[in-house]
C-alpha cells in the first residue's frame, strides 16, 4: 500500500483497509480517539454535576471490596450520608443553589475522606463512601470528621452566605454486619435512618435482637456434632451467622450442652472445626428438633473460611433484622 500511494501508510489504516475491504468482517468501522474514549468511560462511572463516582461505579467498587476480604481477611466499612432538610434549603434558596451546595459537599467529603476512600454521590442529596481497611472504630473517626467539617462549614451562592447544612451519617461493616452488597447497604441505611431521627450525627447499625445478623440458607448445610458425652448427632443448618446457627436434628439436646461441630464441604476442600453451646431447643411440627448453637470465630481466617463455605447458599436478604419505615425526608 506505501508503495502504491508512494508514501508511509500507518498500521492503523492498513488494518482498516484489511478488515473493511480485504477480508470484510467489520461493518461500518469508525475510528475513535483513544483519548476521547477513555474519557466517555471515565463519565459513565462519574457524576455529571459533583464529579464523584456515580451509582454505577458504586455496584462495582462494593464488590471488589467483598472479594479483597474473601482472598486477604481485609474488613471495610460503608458510610451513607444525607444532607440535613435539603428540601427546606432548596424551597428557601432555589435548585441552582442547592446544587451550589451539593458541590461544595463533594469538595468537603474528598477533602475529608482518606486518599483510598472512594466518595459517591448515590443519589439526589445522599452520598456514600466505601472506607477499605477499616474498621467500625476507624470508620466512626472518619464520619465524625466528616460531620464536623460539614458542620463548620457556611454555605454561599450568589456572594451570599445561605447557611450550614448538617449532614446524617449511618455505618456499616463487612461482613459482619453482612455477608452480601443488598444486606450492607441495607444496614447501612438503616444505621441511617436513626441518625436522621436526630439529625448531625451518626450512627453504626446494630441489630437489638442479636449480636449478628443470622442469615437463611437456600439449602441445608450437614453437620455432624460430638458432645462432651462423645454422643454422635447429624444436623442441617437452616441458617447461619458469625456467631452462631439454627439446625433441624432428629433428637434434642438440653440447653446449655457444650459440643464440638465441623462445618466442611468436600467440594471446596473447607473444613472449619467450632466449639459450640446449645442455647435453644424447639420441637418442630415434624418429628424434628430446632436447636440454636451459638460459637465463637477464631479471627479473620474462619469468617473467610466460613463466607467461601456459605458461597451461593445464602438468601439474598437476611432472614431477619430490624426494619422500620423509610427514612424522614430530608
Amino acid at each position: 500500500m506505501s508503495v502504491q500511494l508512494k508514501r508511509n501508510v500507518s498500521l492503523i489504516t492498513a488494518t482498516s483497509d484489511y478488515f473493511a475491504n480485504i477480508q470484510p468482517l467489520v461493518r461500518d468501522p469508525v475510528l475513535v480517539e483513544v483519548r476521547l474514549l477513555q474519557q466517555k468511560e471515565e463519565c459513565a462511572f462519574r457524576d455529571d454535576l459533583t464529579g464523584l463516582l456515580n451509582r454505577r461505579s458504586f455496584n462495582q467498587e462494593l464488590p471488589r471490596e467483598m472479594e479483597r476480604f474473601r482472598r486477604f481477611g481485609q474488613v471495610f466499612s460503608l458510610l451513607m450520608l444525607d444532607l440535613d432538610h435539603f428540601k427546606t434549603f432548596n424551597d428557601t434558596h432555589g435548585h441552582l443553589a442547592g446544587d451550589q451546595a451539593l458541590c461544595d459537599v463533594a469538595r468537603i467529603l474528598i477533602d475529608t475522606a482518606r486518599l483510598y476512600d472512594r466518595v459517591v454521590r448515590y443519589g439526589g442529596e445522599e452520598f456514600a463512601i466505601i472506607l477499605p481497611q477499616t474498621n467500625c472504630d476507624e470508620a466512626m473517626i472518619v464520619a465524625e470528621r466528616i460531620r464536623e467539617s460539614m458542620e463548620r462549614h457556611r454555605m454561599h451562592y450568589a456572594g451570599q452566605d445561605v447557611g450550614v447544612i448538617t449532614v446524617s451519617i449511618g455505618l456499616a461493616v463487612f461482613p459482619k454486619d453482612a455477608m452480601d452488597m443488598a444486606g450492607l447497604v441495607q444496614c447501612a441505611d438503616l444505621a441511617l435512618y436513626q441518625a436522621k431521627e436526630l439529625r448531625n450525627c451518626v450512627r453504626r447499625f446494630h441489630d437489638h435482637k442479636r449480636n449478628h445478623r443470622r442469615y437463611s440458607l437456600n439449602t441445608p448445610l450437614p453437620l455432624r456434632m460430638v458432645t462432651e458425652q462423645q454422643d454422635k448427632l447429624e444436623a442441617n443448618a437452616l441458617d447461619i451467622s458469625f456467631g452462631g446457627l439454627s439446625c433441624s436434628s432428629d433428637a434434642p439436646l438440653p440447653t446449655s450442652t457444650l459440643l464440638s461441630l465441623v462445618l466442611s464441604d468436600a467440594a471446596g476442600s473447607i473444613h472449619l472445626p467450632l466449639q459450640a453451646e446449645v442455647r435453644r431447643v424447639r420441637r418442630a411440627q415434624d418429628t424434628s428438633y430446632h436447636l440454636g448453637l451459638s460459637f465463637r470465630l477464631n479471627g479473620v481466617e474462619d469468617q473467610i473460611k466460613l463466607m467461601t463455605l456459605l458461597e451461593g447458599r445464602l438468601n439474598i436478604s437476611p432472614q431477619s433484622g430490624p426494619s422500620g419505615p423509610n427514612p424522614p425526608s430530608a
